[in-house]
């Protein structure tokens, strides 16, 4: 068994607001994890709704509790989130996805091993036909993997291939790099991969290590994909503010996966993927 004193602190920080029903089987999640060492960091985005709720159920968890006492945003309590954590290691996880019980061993024996400082796996893609009466009423109406990408900067440039808790980063990216754009209420993680890839390459894990949810409702997807597409110019915006260096070798590498890519499973599949992105908000 690994000794104590060679793991290192994760920190997981998760963003909510005022649904505790939900959350419940986001810190679940944490609580079955094969890795030990992890501290929670709950941010509630307004009134602190949540807190009894956590100290009632998760005391077993290292849990750090903050509420904003006002609303400031999803980008905002991310931000207090990365600043209250203590960990070498960064994951963060939406109120509303999982991790499977592998996840943060998986993606700390990685990077342990690598010198990228950021390392992602594959998550499972889950929708959901929520109840109208009762929002903790849910039924599973499909599972699939939608993304199994290897890791690839001129596609992470196009699309975000990357959901947002399936990725693990080293502390010093945020501190050499700083964390979400506040200016963003979506898409503010895509944006931060992109900023990271600036000074990283990121390491593909090929397991499936989490899960997300996403509507099942055509009307809840659309109303999603309109807020999304809303964000869509002010990252590109972002984007061209970003710098980085690459030499014809990295160049050539990256263009050759694309175009090697492009020949085995033909344009079909980037044109699907794209129009799932820039219409549906699919990740």
């Amino acid at each position: 068994m690994e000794k104590k004193m060679n793991r290192v602190l994760v920190s997981i920080i998760i963003r909510t607001c005022q649904r505790p029903y939900i959350l419940k089987r986001a810190l679940e999640s944490i609580v079955i994890q094969s890795y030990p060492e992890i501290q929670v960091v709950i941010v509630e985005d307004g009134n602190n709704e949540s807190e009894k709720f956590i100290k009632e159920n998760f005391s077993m968890l290292n849990i750090c509790y903050v509420a904003t006492g006002k609303k400031v945003g999803r980008a905002k309590a991310g931000n207090i989130g990365l600043e209250l954590s203590e960990g070498v290691f960064l994951n963060f996880l939406d109120d509303d996805d999982m991790l499977f019980e592998n996840h943060v061993q998986t993606l700390v024996e990685t990077l342990k091993k690598v010198k990228n400082r950021a390392a992602y796996s594959i998550a499972e893609e889950r929708r959901l036909k929520i109840s109208n009466t009762t929002p903790n009423d849910y039924k599973i109406k499909g599972k699939s993997i939608r993304f199994k990408q290897p890791y690839n900067r001129m596609l992470l440039y196009t699309f975000n291939y990357i959901p947002i808790q399936s990725i693990m980063f080293h502390r010093s990216l945020y501190e050499q790099l700083g964390g979400f754009d506040e200016h963003l209420d979506a898409l503010e993680d895509w944006d931060l991969w992109v900023r990271y890839s600036t000074k990283t390459d990121f390491c593909f894990v090929e397991k499936t290590t989490s899960c997300y949810h996403v509507p099942y409702e055509k009307k809840l997807k659309k109303r999603r994909a309109e807020n999304l597409s809303e964000y869509r110019d002010a990252i590109y915006e972002n984007f061209s503010n970003y710098e980085i260096s690459l030499n014809i070798r990295d160049i050539n590498k990256e263009m050759t996966y694309v175009i090697r890519e492009y020949k085995n499973n033909g344009i079909i599949r980037y044109i699907r993927m794209f129009f799932r992105a820039l219409f549906f908000g699919e990740r």
